[in-house]
């Protein structure tokens, strides 16, 4: 915190009293919020015109001395999920600043807006500073009044970090099996101790089949509506579930030659029947009480442009089962992006390639905890934190990474290995005041996209 000039021993004590006034009023964090569908004209810029001194303004005669609040260091540059200005308090505590119509102004780009009088007093002032267009990097802002010989007078400054945002998706693939209450319950006090949002993909199958009982399968998804923060849908190519959609199984391809249709592609099948498989889950969904899912993954990470057409027409507008070229068990993927691309919006034609498809593709591009350890997946770690800004660095462009996990196998062993990847990112988590990090669920990632 710095100040504007010589401060002698009567401010010194003021700034003693004021402080609890300050915890009160002005210091209050105000947690970044997400955006609901903003206007275009929510992120009009405060031009300084707008914010300029009345033409009888009468001005102050002298510079007063006054003091910022504390202010957070790290703000992300708005987007369609979430914006927070910079909300200030300001005191002056000598000095009634009302004939100097005292303002805010940010150095980078003369940026100006009002400060309302509070209603702890005449000294007490509280004023926002909107950060739409703001380039990412350290900025300043400043406490300005109007003197009386037309000029304005900088009081006190501030400083802060603007970023681009960083996103960390946690999504969590129910297979279609059972899951047992240990397994669930890591699951839980992995988000619960770390403060992890929960993107949790049921599979439908649960319900179609005889290997498990309807009991389990309505326990699971019980869990998963008490728990998820976002309600997401998986499919895997089940014989059982692929019936009772409607549609006759296929046997080829299979990444790991079982005879259940589990680990058939749901590209082995017609569009037309990749509509009414998705469909059919969609519609189990809503029969038990799960409505309004917009995020997807296919099986084995593999889906095409078929598939992405059909989800976008289903109402998905976040899919996450994209990721990097190579391969999965026996079959070749049929992506041929980078291992740490990011989210895009897909051809209509080619699912690799950018388009005007209204679904937002979040390749997973930050690992699969299925068998780590919490040695083992430092090298995931690694991957992972090299997309990212450095802590202590702002970021110059927006990102997004995609985590995938299993309710279904989270034991001692892999809890371990996850809570050690997520503690990775403690010294980049915006809700820490230490980085430009946010986990997100995936519909806040397609918000942000958007």
């Amino acid at each position: 915190m710095r100040y504007k000039g010589h401060v002698t021993f009567k401010y010194r004590t003021w700034a003693v009293v004021l402080t609890l006034a300050f915890a009160l009023q002005a210091c209050v964090e105000t947690p970044a919020r997400p955006s609901s569908s903003p206007s275009p004209t929510a992120t009009v810029a405060v031009s300084a015109s707008a914010v300029a001194p009345s033409p009888s303004a009468a001005g102050l005669a002298a510079a007063p001395f006054a003091r910022f609040g504390p202010v957070r260091r790290w703000y992300t540059v708005p987007d369609g999920a979430f914006r927070e200005d910079v909300t200030v308090a300001v005191t002056f505590p000598d000095t009634d600043p009302t004939p100097g119509a005292p303002r805010l102004r940010l150095r980078a780009n003369g940026r100006v807006s009002r400060l309302e009088r509070s209603d702890l007093g005449v000294a007490f002032w509280r004023g926002t500073m909107p950060l739409d267009g703001v380039t990412p990097g350290e900025h300043e802002l400043e406490a300005i009044v109007r003197l009386r010989d037309g000029s304005d007078a900088v009081l006190a400054t501030t400083r802060f970090l603007v970023s681009a945002p960083e996103y960390v998706v946690w999504t969590l693939d129910f297979e279609g099996d059972e899951a047992s209450d240990e397994a669930m319950l890591n699951t839980g006090a992995i988000a619960d101790s770390l403060k992890i949002p929960m993107t949790v993909m049921w599979n439908p199958r649960a319900w179609t089949s005889a290997q498990v009982s309807l009991a389990r399968a309505n326990a699971m998804f019980a869990w998963m509506n008490a728990r998820a923060d976002e309600v997401a849908l998986h499919l895997h190519m089940w014989t059982d579930y692929v019936r009772a959609a409607g549609v006759v199984p296929r046997s080829q391809p299979r990444w790991a030659g079982r005879l259940d249709g589990y680990d058939v592609p749901i590209t082995a099948y017609t569009e037309e029947e990749q509509g009414k498989l998705i469909a059919y889950g969609l519609r189990l969904m809503a029969d038990h009480g799960s409505n309004g899912v917009t995020s997807f993954r296919a099986g084995g990470l593999i889906a095409d442009a078929a598939t992405l057409r059909v989800a976008a027409a289903n109402g998905i507008t976040a899919d996450c089962s994209a990721t990097g070229a190579g391969s999965f068990g026996a079959l070749r993927l049929p992506w041929t992006l980078a291992a740490d691309a990011q989210p895009y919006r897909p051809s209509r034609d080619d699912a690799n390639r950018a388009g005007d498809l209204p679904l937002l593709e979040a390749p997973t591009n930050a690992g699969n905890t299925y068998g780590y350890t919490s040695s083992s997946i430092a090298a995931i770690v690694r991957s992972d934190l090299a997309m990212l800004a450095k802590p202590g660095e702002v970021a110059a462009a927006r990102k997004g990474l995609t985590v995938v996990s299993h309710p279904g196998t989270i034991d001692a062993t892999e809890r371990a290995a996850i809570e050690a990847l997520f503690h990775a990112f403690d010294p980049l988590r915006y809700d820490r005041d230490v980085g430009p990090v946010r986990f997100v669920t995936l519909r806040q990632l397609a918000q942000a996209w958007r």
